[in-house]
């Protein structure tokens, strides 16, 4: 496949991702740069997300930074299903609205805010100076070595912006804010027995949330856990391994049920 790249001044260019939908992107962004060289983000996390999202299907796309994922959702589920995607951060959206109009996604939902667990506002920390865009959203808790700016975000809660509930597959990736989510997550979670879950783990970003917790809360609905590994192959672990994980590095997980409840 020879991938289509072309740059429109002001950091920004327009590329085409491996998978196939063509992406509108910041050149300031790392992540970013790897999406515009190779066309695509963590190969491992992908082939995965690929073969478990269907025609028809609705998809939460929870830390959705540049829209990759949640174009790849779209792409596979096609105008008979929904992509509700979540990303407070304002240097994505731009580009993100752009990249699903071109690409004729209108079934794409883009919600400009910080789930959390209550309807409101919260400070988060932005790279860049103070009046300066910035690429990333520094994960809770931790203050980058470098240039960094507070902004505020909107929060809301997540059942509140998905009424009906209805949801086929998730993928959460918010830097450290999942226990702010998981109320309302597990609301959801309740209504929809067939759920599939992909989880960028990495519990010392949760400050003083004990992991075990929140383990056991998966648990009890019935998930099993499996690490994604970087080869694609998923690895089967218990909740007491991932709870004792503290390693600085995520781990990229695959939760699904063992059972309907």
């Amino acid at each position: 496949m020879t991938r289509e790249q072309l740059y429109l001044g002001n950091h920004t260019m327009l590329t085409q991702l491996i998978h196939g939908p063509r992406i509108f992107i910041d050149t300031r962004d790392n992540v970013n740069v790897w999406i515009i060289l190779q066309g695509l983000w963590e190969n491992w996390v992908t082939v995965n997300f690929l073969s478990v999202v269907k025609p028809g299907m609705t998809v939460l796309d929870i830390g959705a930074h540049c829209g990759y994922f949640s174009l790849l959702a779209a792409k596979q589920v096609g105008p008979t299903g929904r992509v509700h995607s979540f990303e407070p951060n304002p240097y994505y959206h731009y580009n993100f609205l752009r990249s699903m109009a071109l690409n004729g996604y209108n079934y794409v939902n883009l919600n400009k805010v910080a789930l959390a667990s209550e309807k409101g506002t919260m400070q988060l920390l932005q790279f860049g100076k103070e009046g300066e865009v910035g690429p990333s959203i520094s994960p809770f808790g931790v203050n980058p070595p470098h240039d960094y700016h507070e902004y505020t975000a909107e929060t809301d809660k997540l059942v509140d912006l998905l009424p009906d509930k209805k949801v086929d597959v998730i993928k959460i990736d918010i830097d450290g804010g999942e226990p702010y989510i998981m109320d309302s997550l597990f609301e959801i979670i309740d209504s929809n027995p067939s759920l599939t879950i992909f989880f960028e783990y990495l519990p010392m970003l949760w400050k003083d949330q004990d992991p075990m917790s929140i383990l056991q809360r998966f648990a009890a609905k019935g998930f099993q856990f499996k690490v994604i590994k970087t080869t694609g192959s998923l690895v089967p672990t218990t909740i007491h391994a991932l709870a004792n994980y503290k390693e600085p590095f995520h781990l990229d997980l695959l939760l699904q049920r063992n059972f309907r409840v």
